[in-house]
Protein backbone atom coordinates (compact mmCIF):
# COMPACT_ATOMS: atom_id res chain seq x y z
CA UNK A 1 0.00 0.00 0.00
CA UNK A 2 1.45 3.34 -1.05
CA UNK A 3 0.81 6.36 1.15
CA UNK A 4 -0.17 9.53 -0.71
CA UNK A 5 1.45 12.62 0.75
CA UNK A 6 0.19 16.17 0.39
CA UNK A 7 3.64 17.77 0.53
CA UNK A 8 7.29 16.78 -0.02
CA UNK A 9 9.06 15.03 2.86
CA UNK A 10 12.68 15.74 3.84
CA UNK A 11 15.14 13.55 5.72
CA UNK A 12 16.34 15.57 8.71
CA UNK A 13 18.22 14.96 11.96
CA UNK A 14 16.60 17.24 14.52
CA UNK A 15 16.07 16.92 18.25
CA UNK A 16 12.62 17.78 19.54
CA UNK A 17 10.83 17.92 22.87
CA UNK A 18 7.43 16.23 23.14
CA UNK A 19 4.71 16.71 25.74
CA UNK A 20 1.50 14.77 25.87
CA UNK A 21 -1.42 15.36 28.23
CA UNK A 22 -0.30 15.22 31.83
CA UNK A 23 3.16 13.94 31.00
CA UNK A 24 6.63 15.31 31.57
CA UNK A 25 8.49 16.54 28.47
CA UNK A 26 10.95 14.14 26.83
CA UNK A 27 13.45 14.25 23.98
CA UNK A 28 12.77 12.69 20.60
CA UNK A 29 14.70 12.39 17.35
CA UNK A 30 12.89 13.74 14.29
CA UNK A 31 14.06 11.99 11.14
CA UNK A 32 11.58 13.02 8.48
CA UNK A 33 9.67 16.28 8.07
CA UNK A 34 7.05 17.78 5.80
CA UNK A 35 4.62 20.69 5.99
CA UNK A 36 1.99 18.29 7.34
CA UNK A 37 3.88 16.08 9.79
CA UNK A 38 7.01 14.23 10.79
CA UNK A 39 8.44 10.86 11.77
CA UNK A 40 10.01 10.67 15.18
CA UNK A 41 11.75 8.15 17.35
CA UNK A 42 10.84 8.05 21.02
CA UNK A 43 12.78 5.14 22.60
CA UNK A 44 10.96 3.73 25.60
CA UNK A 45 7.69 5.45 24.60
CA UNK A 46 4.69 3.84 22.97
CA UNK A 47 2.10 6.46 22.05
CA UNK A 48 -1.15 5.17 20.56
CA UNK A 49 -2.61 6.54 17.34
CA UNK A 50 -4.72 9.58 18.17
CA UNK A 51 -2.56 10.71 21.12
CA UNK A 52 -2.46 14.52 21.23
CA UNK A 53 1.01 16.10 21.54
CA UNK A 54 2.92 19.32 21.55
CA UNK A 55 6.30 19.16 19.83
CA UNK A 56 8.99 21.76 20.41
CA UNK A 57 11.58 22.11 17.65
CA UNK A 58 14.22 24.66 18.61
CA UNK A 59 13.22 28.26 17.90
CA UNK A 60 10.50 27.04 15.51
CA UNK A 61 8.16 27.01 18.51
CA UNK A 62 5.53 24.58 19.74
CA UNK A 63 3.60 22.48 17.22
CA UNK A 64 0.24 20.93 18.10
CA UNK A 65 -0.01 17.45 16.63
CA UNK A 66 -1.30 13.92 17.03
CA UNK A 67 0.10 10.45 16.53
CA UNK A 68 -1.07 8.99 13.20
CA UNK A 69 0.68 5.59 13.50
CA UNK A 70 3.35 3.75 15.49
CA UNK A 71 5.73 0.87 14.84
CA UNK A 72 7.80 0.18 17.95
CA UNK A 73 9.48 3.42 19.03
CA UNK A 74 8.86 5.08 15.62
CA UNK A 75 5.81 7.34 15.39
CA UNK A 76 4.17 9.07 12.44
CA UNK A 77 2.96 12.51 13.50
CA UNK A 78 0.34 14.70 11.86
CA UNK A 79 0.45 18.44 12.61
CA UNK A 80 -2.86 20.11 13.49
CA UNK A 81 -1.94 22.96 11.13
CA UNK A 82 0.61 22.77 8.31
CA UNK A 83 3.97 24.38 8.93
CA UNK A 84 4.61 27.66 7.18
CA UNK A 85 7.01 26.89 4.27
CA UNK A 86 9.63 29.25 5.76
CA UNK A 87 9.52 27.33 9.07
CA UNK A 88 9.98 24.01 7.23
CA UNK A 89 12.94 25.47 5.34
CA UNK A 90 14.50 26.84 8.54
CA UNK A 91 14.24 23.48 10.31
CA UNK A 92 15.53 21.38 7.40
CA UNK A 93 18.34 23.75 6.41
CA UNK A 94 19.52 25.24 9.72
CA UNK A 95 18.31 23.12 12.66
CA UNK A 96 19.03 19.70 11.15
CA UNK A 97 22.48 18.35 12.04
CA UNK A 98 22.92 17.88 8.30
CA UNK A 99 20.93 20.14 5.93
CA UNK A 100 18.15 18.33 4.03
CA UNK A 101 18.50 19.78 0.55
CA UNK A 102 16.64 17.17 -1.53
CA UNK A 103 13.15 15.76 -1.07
CA UNK A 104 13.13 12.31 0.50
CA UNK A 105 9.68 11.60 -0.94
CA UNK A 106 7.95 14.00 -3.32
CA UNK A 107 4.27 14.86 -2.94
CA UNK A 108 1.77 12.66 -4.78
Amino acid sequence: MEIRRRSPRYGVEVEGIVRNAGGAPYRVAISSLSLDGCRLSAPGRRMAAGTLLTIGVGPAGQLSAQVAWRVGPIHGISFDRPLHPAVLDHIRLFLSSEPALIEERPAA
